[in-house]
């Protein structure tokens, strides 16, 4: 990942005119170049770059952009690329680094809703060049080619046009677009964009085309749009603005736009609101001087001033306050005495350069004292502009001010003692505290704790103040969260649990270890300060696992899902909720933003809203892509959201297994469906963890998916068990050593998946637990890969949105589900009827086919539940016959490893174990391999007799030969028939012939011919743990 401030230094550095030109033949035209379109065939230029604005864009064929966007059209580069290439071009040095989790999800989020700000405007572009009274307006008061040039629109009159656009609702909502009925915030507006410094679209300023009130409204705040820290303008105006190290700041954005449009392009606005601290830190990245040009409407009410004039006076001292050159063009007076602004006023440049421009501090002083009738109102004068002078660091520009303001009021030396006191004043802090002394015995000033010695004399405490932020609850491990600010202004937020604020020494150690935060009273002192910190501390309750809480929400690491409303945290992980409470979700605080190895999990459990697909348009590609295996793992994820109601009925949740070979997509499938409620799902891989570390998994979260990867059937018996376990929703059992030392099993309240190359049948008690899907498929046409590149595009932003749109049927699933299930059992059982079922595994699947019955009317997607019920059937049908098989199978080659053992069969005499490298059978054409193979070669008719002598000696029951047959051929381990010539044996002896005799005069042993059927051995090894080569010891004594 590129840092954005890195992109920004480079789109700063960069001038659009001088990279288009070393590509395209350039002609100026004004102030804009002109040149034949490079994306289209075109024979009059209608390719323009404003370097201005550091755009490019045709008026052919409407691509358009900034100069990345350009070198990535016109030079096929990645982002990255175009962005090193300018970087080398302009001296700028790009690092890249790994971006990480907490970053991903901000840029997608914003992304997101730039994406949608875009679509709007362009929806409202459109409608403004169909829409003849919009232009009429339009053009005659900024003229057409302004307008065109920044593009402006128009929001119609019909109440939901947003509403029909393919734009997530959340979104629209989230930026102010549409109110929670759906209706349109602007309607019959001129729509002009605001962007930011790099030519996104932030937000929108709306104006009427009469005089109906509110004739201006503008975007609500969002993640991408906060007005205190948005300048409109600006990305127009921080390219002539470095020039001239000047910006000019009006009240309006038609003020501004008049500006523009006359050729002022250092002109800004606040948009009707007051100027803040943060714009004009943006201000200073460009200019260190603002002039400002008030509106000139009239004194309102016996007023001294109008609101234009005073508008100014205070951003003009705020201004001087963040150490910038102030200076003020004020629009004379008419002789009608009628209200002109910018807008009104300029309509040609001359008019503005014929404005004088004079210094904010003389010009506020003359206003001042112009109007000041007695000494009360003159020393407030006095005052406020010398404590704008204190400001003042120069000596030199000082005194000339001190001369210039002796024409106004007294001499030097009275102004040069004023600006010493509003110097000592300013300097001096506000004590705001209420009479802590009186109620605490102990005070607070310039960040310390100070109280009153016996004697009489002052007692320092600290070099520090704690504000106290939130208690959060636990029987076990509860804790407080405060705001450490010492005397120097450093803050740190510090987290102490109980133990910290009961022992000095420990509360030392923990404020000490964040730095220089020094307490320097004694045990008396700190329960003094303890009593003031605990009434004001508000009490939160700490959300230890994240999906559905028993209160009544859903809870992500990021915020909680309620009454259908999301709330996020803040930046401590508080969230409130009402009457509900306070809640405390750790992973998104402060205090953790930098320990990123903490709280992984909840930082992965988030919802952010960034993607606006819908789940109609979602589910089309899932079932597309996975097929049949995409709508049973859809189904098991709604059943997943209603977990627990499910289990109230069957008191089991199915286990949904994937399994298939390298490649086929079953992992992926496992991510798709985990992209519901995580991005990047990275599923633990079930071989190299640890029962403790699974068993922190699966109990992370309830009614959510959790994702185990790389099974095989060669784990540990104790993780099978634990697998087997999460069926009853039971996890690891373990000794409390905390508490009272008993016994504590963990719940699990999530829908597990696990995938894997290997099928679960190391036990068949964990196989009839599943949900088994196989994937038999590992190639795929160019189609299919197109279409699954689609569906990770569609993934990569996170599908939580359609979690929460799910989340509200929580009521409707609730009441139906016991009903649905029944009659849905009754459904599955009637066609069943041919076929003898393990009973769990019709539990199993009848589950998730239940939950989307209970939603299918609810939900607008491309399935029902009548072509759902025959899938389930057959996925019935099949695991129950892979179970059967695998168990008899099981049976019948633990048969053949106690009869080898035994001596019974032999080597040579009933099969063969050779490792070849060129192999051909009845099922395998010639194939070579690159490493040779073992492949086990079984003399049939022998071995089947012994294995159903063996089987009624030991009182069991073996298969019908006929269906042993048909189960060996049918296993994935079997290769086909050949011929191989055996050794004949009787009675475990070898027979010899001796009519024939050898070189050495020996008889012959006797051979015969017979066709064999041929495993891969190596396979059989894995799936059935089975050891036929058996190593004799050579007996030395």
């Amino acid at each position: 990942m590129i840092p954005k401030t890195i992109i920004e230094k480079i789109l700063d550095a960069a001038h659009i005119e001088e990279v288009v030109g070393e590509l395209l033949p350039l002609q100026k035209r004004g102030t804009i170049y002109r040149a034949l379109c490079p994306f289209h065939q075109e024979k009059t230029p209608s390719f323009t770059v404003t370097p201005n604005r550091n755009m490019f864009y045709c008026f052919g064929c409407h691509k358009g952009g900034d100069v990345i966007t350009f070198l990535m059209e016109h030079e096929n580069m990645t982002y990255p690329e175009a962005v090193k290439w300018l970087g080398r071009k302009y001296g700028v040095e790009v690092e890249e680094r790994e971006e990480n989790i907490d970053e991903k999800q901000k840029r997608l989020k914003r992304e997101s809703l730039l994406i949608v700000n875009t679509a709007v405007h362009k929806h409202y572009r459109e409608v403004f060049l169909h829409y003849k009274p919009a232009q009429d307006y339009a053009y005659h008061r900024w003229g057409k080619k302004y307008c065109d040039e920044i593009e402006m629109g128009f929001a119609p009159i019909d109440g939901k046009a947003l509403a029909h656009l393919p734009l997530q609702k959340e979104f629209l909502q989230e930026l102010g677009l549409i109110n929670p009925q759906g209706y349109d915030s602007f309607q019959n507006r001129i729509v002009i964009p605001i962007k930011d410094r790099y030519q996104h679209i932030i937000g929108f300023t709306a104006r009427v085309m009469d005089n109906s009130q509110p004739k201006y409204l503008n975007s609500k705040e969002s993640l991408i749009y906060s007005k205190r820290n948005t300048v409109f303008g600006l990305d127009v105006a921080w390219r002539a603005a470095s020039k001239h190290k000047q910006m000019y700041l009006v009240e309006g954005a038609p003020d501004c736009m008049r500006l523009h449009s006359i050729g002022v392009q250092n002109a800004v606005a606040d948009l009707g609101s007051a100027w803040t601290a943060e714009q004009f830190q943006l201000i200073k990245r460009t200019a260190q001087r603002v002039c400002f040009i008030p509106d000139n409407d009239p004194p309102k009410d016996g007023a001294a001033f109008g609101t234009g004039v005073e508008a100014v006076m205070k951003a003009g001292k705020l201004a001087t306050e963040q150490h910038l050159i102030v200076s003020v063009k004020e629009i004379p007076i008419t002789e009608e005495g009628r209200k002109e602004d910018p807008d009104t006023y300029f309509t040609h440049i001359s008019i503005f350069r014929d404005v004088q421009e004079v210094d904010f501090v003389l010009w506020l002083a003359a206003k001042l004292f112009e109007t000041s009738g007695n000494t009360e109102e003159k020393s407030d004068a006095v005052k406020q502009v010398a404590y704008l002078l204190s400001f003042i660091g120069d000596d030199t520009k000082l005194t000339m001010y001190i001369d210039a303001l002796t024409k106004y009021h007294r001499g030097k030396l009275f102004w040069q003692k004023a600006i010493e006191n509003e110097t000592v004043r300013k300097d001096t802090p506000k004590d705001d505290d209420i009479d802590l002394n009186r109620r605490y015995g102990f005070w607070i000033d310039h960040c310390k704790y100070f109280s009153t010695t016996e004697k009489g004399g002052v007692l320092e405490w600290s070099n520090f103040t704690l504000t106290p932020l939130f208690h959060i609850k636990d029987p076990l491990m509860a804790k407080r969260l405060y705001l450490l600010t010492n005397e120097l202004g450093t803050k740190e937020i510090v987290e102490m649990e109980q133990e910290d604020l009961i022992s000095l020494q420990k509360f030392r150690q923990k404020l000490e270890s964040l730095g220089n935060f020094i307490w320097k009273a004694g045990e008396k002192e700190l329960i003094k300060l303890k009593s003031f910190l605990y009434e004001k501390t508000e009490t939160a309750s700490q959300i230890k696992q994240l999906g559905w809480n028993k209160k009544g929400f859903y809870a992500f690491g990021n915020g909680i899902y309620c009454d259908g409303h999301f709330s996020e945290v803040n930046e401590y992980g508080i969230v409130h909720q009402g009457e509900k409470g306070n809640y405390h979700l750790p992973a998104f605080s402060r205090i953790y933003k930098e320990n990123t190895d903490y709280f992984r999990f909840e930082r992965q459990f988030v919802h952010f809203n960034f993607s606006m697909v819908s789940l109609q348009d979602f589910t089309r590609q899932l079932f597309l892509v996975f097929g049949d295996n995409g709508k049973i793992g859809f189904c098991f994820y709604l059943a997943t959201l209603f977990r627990d109601i499910i289990t109230l009925t069957t008191h089991s949740f199915p286990i949904l297994d994937l399994f298939g070979p390298k490649g086929s997509g079953k992992s992926e499938l496992g991510h798709t469906l985990m992209s519901f409620f995580v991005i990047d799902n990275i599923p633990p891989n079930i071989q190299n963890s640890t029962i403790p570390a699974l068993n922190d998994t699966v109990a992370a979260a309830a009614n959510a998916l959790v994702h185990i990867d790389e099974y095989k059937n060669g784990i540990d018996t104790a993780k099978i068990e634990f697998i087997k376990g999460l069926w009853d929703g039971t996890g690891r059992t373990r000794m409390n050593m905390g508490t009272d030392k008993k016994k504590e099993t963990t719940a699990v309240d999530a829908g597990v998946i696990i995938s894997g190359q290997e099928m679960p049948t190391a036990d068949i008690a964990l196989f009839s637990r599943l949900i088994f899907l196989s994937f038999p498929k590992s190639e795929f046409t160019a189609s299919e890969k197109a279409n699954y590149q689609q569906l990770l595009q569609i993934r990569s932003k996170g599908l939580s949105h359609l979690t929460l749109q799910l989340l509200a049927h929580r009521d409707k699933f609730g009441q139906c589900f016991y009903d649905q299930y029944r009659q849905t059992l009754d459904d599955v059982n009637a066609l069943l009827t041919s076929h003898t079922i393990i009973d769990r595994i019709i539990q199993n699947w009848v589950i998730p086919l239940t939950a989307y019955r209970c939603l299918e009317g609810r939900l607008t997607i491309d399935l029902s539940y009548k072509e759902l019920l025959g899938i389930t059937v057959e996925g019935i049908v099949h695991q129950n016959m892979e179970c059967k098989t695998n168990d008899e199978l099981s049976s019948f080659w633990r048969m053949v490893q106690f009869l080898n053992s035994e001596g019974e069969i032999n080597e040579d005499a009933d099969f063969k174990i050779k490792a070849v490298s060129r192999f051909r059978s009845t099922l395998v054409s010639e194939t070579v391999w690159a490493e040779p193979r073992k492949i086990l070669y079984l003399q049939k008719t022998r071995i089947f007799m012994l294995y159903k002598l063996n089987a009624h000696r030991n009182g069991e029951t073996s298969l019908p030969e006929e269906s042993l047959r048909y189960y060996l051929e049918n296993s994935k381990e079997y290769l086909g028939e050949q011929r191989m010539t055996y050794h004949v044996v009787k009675k475990g002896n070898q027979v010899l012939d001796f009519e024939h005799k050898d070189a050495k005069g020996m008889p012959t042993k006797m051979s015969v011919q017979q066709r064999s059927y041929c495993f891969d051995y190596e396979k059989l090894v894995e799936a059935f743990d089975i050891n036929l080569e058996i190593t004799r010891e050579e007996n030395n004594s």
